[in-house]
């Protein structure tokens, strides 16, 4: 956020409460038929104060149009009261003050309208979300998919064709016998720990049995050993998070590295992890080519990373480090702990 939104958000953020203030005088002075000429300064004050509220900081659709309705809503009742103090103030009262009623109900039907609109964003955002879930869990089965049909499956009949050699080989050359049983045994043992690395990435054993933090010690491991990537994980000690927290900072963290190794072209890789105030503060930085001038694509998992950062109600930063490549940086706040 900017320090234009910022400001704009303390004066909206005043302006609603100085327009409430006023709407609640306004309507004290109503019931109590003290002051005409007082309740309506108060509720014009209330109602100006509202319209300045209007003009806060961007902010989601849906919480955007409820906001605004609410504000439009306040406004017109505060016009209300008005129109009823000038109309009770006036030595003669005129029917023609009736005629303000007409921008009243205009101001009621505007914020009726807002509210529609933000049960539409709502309906859309929800609507949204399960896409990208549906998307996102259809992605990784194509992923397991591809990587046991191109390793599982080639190698099983590759053991297959070995296993059949050998049975034709039988007694009289018990040397291929042999030398076709060992290939076949280290294909077997290649494809075990292929199979445990894939079990691993589908559900980490070391997060549910030890937590968080010997989670991540144990994914950068198995990066450099699989990969061939530098990765150094300089983990504090975490507390214990509810699952799905820490289920969602693993797989961001396990994104960040697939992007690194991927996408950036980077050789070293560094994970922090540690309570940061009152939460905790979990950073990746690789040495690659950084961000694209563009910026990234959302191809590059980043939908996936914001969504599971949203739903922790985590925030979630992605971009350039110093001196070079990507820097990403989530803060995870204390009530998801």
């Amino acid at each position: 956020m900017t320090r234009v939104e910022r400001f704009a958000g303390v004066v909206a953020a005043g302006s609603t409460v100085a327009g409430a203030a006023l709407l609640t005088a306004a309507i004290v002075l109503e019931l109590g038929g003290i002051s005409s000429r007082a309740e309506l300064w108060s509720a014009a004050g209330a109602g100006a104060a509202f319209l300045l509220a209007l003009a806060g900081p961007p902010a989601p659709a849906a919480r955007r149009f409820a906001g605004r309705a609410g504000l439009l809503a306040a406004t017109g009742f505060s016009a209300l009261i008005a129109v009823a103090a000038l109309w009770q103030g006036s030595v003669r009262p005129d029917p023609s003050v009736l005629l303000l009623l007409i921008p009243v109900a205009l101001l009621f039907a505007t914020a009726g309208l807002a509210l529609r609109e933000a049960a539409v964003e709502r309906r859309r955002a929800r609507l949204d979300r399960a896409r990208s879930r549906l998307d996102g869990a259809e992605a990784e089965r194509r992923r397991w998919a591809r990587e046991l049909h191109d390793d599982a499956l080639q190698d099983l009949a590759a053991v297959q064709v070995l296993l059949a050699a050998a049975a034709t080989a039988g007694a009289a050359n018990a040397t291929a016998q042999t030398a076709a049983i060992a290939d076949a045994r280290e294909i077997v043992g290649r494809q075990i720990q292929s199979l445990r690395r894939i079990i691993a990435q589908m559900r980490p054993l070391a997060l549910d049995a030890l937590g968080l933090a010997a989670a991540l010690e144990d994914l950068a491991r198995r990066a450099r050993d699989r990969d061939g990537l530098d990765v150094e994980a300089a983990v504090d000690a975490l507390p214990r998070l509810p699952a799905a927290a820490e289920i969602g900072v693993y797989r961001i963290v396990q994104e960040a590295l697939t992007n690194a190794l991927r996408h950036a072209g980077a050789a070293r890789v560094r994970i922090e992890a540690g309570p940061h105030g009152p939460g905790v503060r979990v950073v990746v930085r690789d040495d690659g080519g950084g961000p694209p001038p563009g910026g990234f694509a959302a191809g590059h998992g980043l939908h996936g990373m914001r969504e599971r950062a949203e739903l922790l109600g985590a925030g979630l930063h992605v971009g350039a480090a110093a001196p070079r490549g990507t820097e990403v940086r989530l803060d995870l706040p204390v009530q998801a702990m």
